[in-house]
């Protein structure tokens, strides 16, 4: 059973129980209500966030009010590595703690060390950025913090330990949903844009990887991030013969260079499209670290991607994005940018995800899902016209 699986097991089976059980302890222990924040400032925030890196990046107008609205306070982050290694330069936060739920999982005794480490840092309030992890709920719940902020969402029973409860709103863009979270602490919105923090050094990683590449500087580099959601999911993915032929359209028409990114378990998939092509791909999969991933997205004219985190990236570094959406609903996952084009499909059953994993129908051989196969090359190409 691959371990996103397993972790969705646990999670709702042995999560729900310990959500009501912790929920119900603690509003007997302290005569806590749901009914609103108390709206002293904190002296340190635990914020938490624990799924893909998109998540992240769309979380971040949020944790920029908040930032701004208690600039005294002590801003923690609770995340996966890779959440980490985008927020390595942020001005936002002041100390990063790494969360390896894989392993907390696996070991109570390195659970228990997790959480009594929180609870040693005392803090005032924890915010959950997850709708439907479980286990982030129970880190809030557990870290000692008195005023515990997250999602209701539907079905999910999720919501019992926190103080404060915010509404997800399915359909609604992600942006806006987390930014109901800095409303119900009345922090002032510091605009809706997204950001990335690129160090000199991951500029100048792009700079040169792109040099000895052999990428010509006048002609127009397009980026093709084929892989889409979790590993071991490709229901996301377009297929990969049209990925080859919109390359060798763009080529001969446009003169297109085409660069090929993705992770280290992705390789496979980028290495048969560039066997594939007529003209030369540069596959960029598995050589960036997440920030010079996102160091090549700033340099490219164009990048073409299905819905993933790598796609918010790309939108957040100002690239014009193509994102082709089948089982997610581009109203709450399309790219946050007003430089991108969103080619989604138009079936009865898409979109099926809300939370990010309830996928309505069964894969086909190859992993896509058949919603993805009704996008035609054709409309591809056509949306391509408006940036190159």
């Amino acid at each position: 059973m691959h371990p996103n699986s397993m972790q969705k097991i646990l999670d709702r089976y042995f999560g729900v129980p310990l959500c009501l059980l912790v929920g119900g302890f603690q509003s007997r222990c302290h005569g806590e209500t749901h009914s609103h924040i108390r709206l002293s400032s904190p002296k340190r925030i635990l914020l938490i966030q624990l799924s893909a890196i998109g998540d992240t990046i769309l979380a971040i107008p949020t944790i920029r009010a908040i930032r701004h609205h208690f600039p005294h306070a002590h801003l923690a982050m609770v995340a996966s590595s890779i959440n980490l290694q985008y927020l390595e330069h942020c001005p936002y936060i002041d100390q990063h703690i790494p969360c390896r739920l894989e392993e907390l999982v696996r070991s109570p005794r390195r659970l228990a060390q997790f959480l009594t480490s929180l609870q040693h840092q005392r803090f005032d309030w924890a915010i959950d950025f997850e709708h439907w992890s479980r286990f982030s709920v129970l880190i809030a719940a557990l870290s000692g913090a008195q005023r515990r902020i997250g999602f209701y969402a539907a079905g999910q029973h999720r919501h019992y330990p926190f103080t404060d409860i915010v509404n997800h709103v399915p359909g609604r863009h992600e942006v806006i949903n987390f930014l109901e979270i800095a409303k119900l602490l009345r922090c002032p919105i510091n605009g809706t844009h997204l950001e990335v923090w690129l160090g000199k050094e991951d500029r100048e990683w792009a700079t040169q990887f792109l040099e000895a590449s052999g990428v010509d500087g006048n002609r127009p580099v397009v980026i093709f991030h084929p892989e889409a959601g979790r590993r071991g999911e490709p229901r996301r993915r377009w297929p990969r013969d049209r990925f080859v032929q919109v390359a060798d359209a763009l080529a001969e028409r446009y003169q297109a260079q085409i660069i090929l990114t993705g992770a280290s378990s992705e390789i496979e998939l980028s290495q048969q499209i560039a066997s594939q092509t007529q003209s030369v791909c540069v596959v960029a999969t598995s050589k960036t670290t997440l920030n010079q991933l996102a160091a090549l997205f700033a340099k490219a004219k164009l990048v073409i991607s299905g819905n993933c985190g790598p796609m918010h990236l790309a939108a957040a570094t100002g690239a014009p994005v193509i994102a082709l959406h089948g089982p997610t609903n581009s109203s709450q996952w399309g790219p946050w940018s007003p430089n991108c084009s969103v080619i989604s499909v138009d079936v009865p059953c898409s979109p099926c995800l809300n939370l990010g994993f309830e996928y309505g129908c069964e894969a086909l051989a190859d992993g896509t899902s058949p919603c993805m196969y009704t996008i035609q090359v054709r409309e591809v190409l056509k949306a391509c016209e408006k940036y190159l």
